[in-house]
């Protein structure tokens, strides 16, 4: 039950302007698992979802000015460093 709350905090966070709508009579449940959670929303949600796609959290990289002799424009994260031996 908490992993599911915490799936829908996640997803209405996410969204922004959601906040500001009572979603329970929207919502569905009882649900299964947080992906159950994820699924209900993104019925409605599928612009805030595919913004989210292009973030630099969901990517795992994004921009770094500050790196000493990093390319311009060159993009690092944990996509293309840590994770990637």
């Amino acid at each position: 039950m908490q992993r599911m709350m915490l799936a829908a905090a996640f997803v209405l966070i996410l969204t922004g302007s959601a906040m500001a709508v009572n979603h329970a009579e929207f919502m569905q449940g009882p649900y299964e698992d947080g992906m159950a959670v994820t699924r209900d929303c993104l019925k409605c949600h599928k612009k805030q979802a595919q913004d989210f796609l292009d973030t630099a959290h969901w990517l795992w990289k994004g921009p770094s000015p500050h790196v000493v002799g990093l390319e311009p424009g060159e993009r690092l994260g944990k996509r293309t460093l840590m994770n990637n031996f």
